[in-house]
């Protein structure tokens, strides 16, 4: 059993936290709003209000105390807040890493740091990502493997779908989306989480992870069947654009002989 700290009680954190219980690890889980940390504590889960801003760290800060593995599952937040500064922000969690002695953490990325490239993308291929957030990303992730007083695991997720999640909600009747031929790189809620976990009990030191189920119909093709399953105006997407390359979690499954669970991501939950 593991003593395990979730910095992020949302959509992923949540799930992850109530799985690891069934395991029998040990779970503490961080959010900022007092009502989330009641609804968390309503279902049996340890929750502490931690609020993490470019400058300090406040609240509940014994949530640190007594951890084996620490996941750092806070999104940049750049959309609602352009201006943040998510490397300050993750920078202050690593001070705390470091006072606490925490020795083994996991840091949720995501596949934007690869960019626009149009080749089989692996853990080893260049960082391209332009976007303002997938810069920050690139940067944090750097921080977390080159510091020397713990080891950090980096989870690269795809596209996040599950139950109550799925991009077609949000694409559905629009136009002009670009991009028709590229393939799509998403991961189901119920195998990230069984990643996460997969790595804390096969630790295997520093490592970067791509976590992106192996199913890549193209984008137009897999909305027009989503918008069928859920009966919803499809999406109309331009005649053409950039066609981006596939993710492969080839990493994952051979180093930690991990299986798919949801292999078909032609469902809503």
């Amino acid at each position: 059993m593991s003593s395990i700290g979730i910095m992020g009680g949302g959509w992923l954190g949540l799930a992850l936290a109530e799985k690891a219980i069934v395991r029998n690890h040990s779970i503490k889980v961080s959010t900022t709003r007092k009502e989330k940390s009641t609804l968390l504590k309503k279902k049996g889960i340890n929750a502490a209000i931690v609020d993490v801003s470019e400058f300090d760290i406040s609240g509940d800060i014994d949530f640190f105390n007594d951890l084996n593995h620490l996941i750092i599952s806070i999104p940049p937040g750049l959309r609602k807040n352009p201006d943040h500064n998510y490397i300050a922000v993750i920078g202050r969690i690593i001070n705390k890493i470091e006072l606490t002695g925490i020795e083994k953490v996991i840091f949720t990325s995501s596949t934007s740091v690869y960019g626009n490239q149009s080749e089989i993308i692996t853990e080893e291929s260049e960082l391209l990502g332009t976007t303002a957030a997938a810069r920050q990303i690139i940067a944090v992730e750097k921080n977390l493997l080159e510091h020397k007083q713990f080891e950090s695991c980096i989870l690269r997720l795809g596209g996040l779908v599950g139950p109550n999640r799925h991009p077609i909600f949000t694409l559905s009747g629009k136009k002009n989306i670009p991009n028709p031929l590229s393939p799509i790189n998403f991961i189901h809620q119920q195998d990230a989480v069984n990643i996460i976990l997969h790595i804390i009990e096969n630790w295997q030191g520093k490592q970067v992870y791509n976590a992106v189920t192996p199913f890549h119909p193209t984008r137009i093709d897999y909305y027009s069947e989503m918008a069928k399953i859920a009966a919803l105006e499809a999406p109309a997407f331009e005649k053409s654009g950039i066609i981006k390359g596939i993710v492969s979690a080839k990493k994952v499954r051979k180093d930690l002989n991990f299986k798919f669970l949801v292999k078909n991501l032609l469902i809503l939950n």
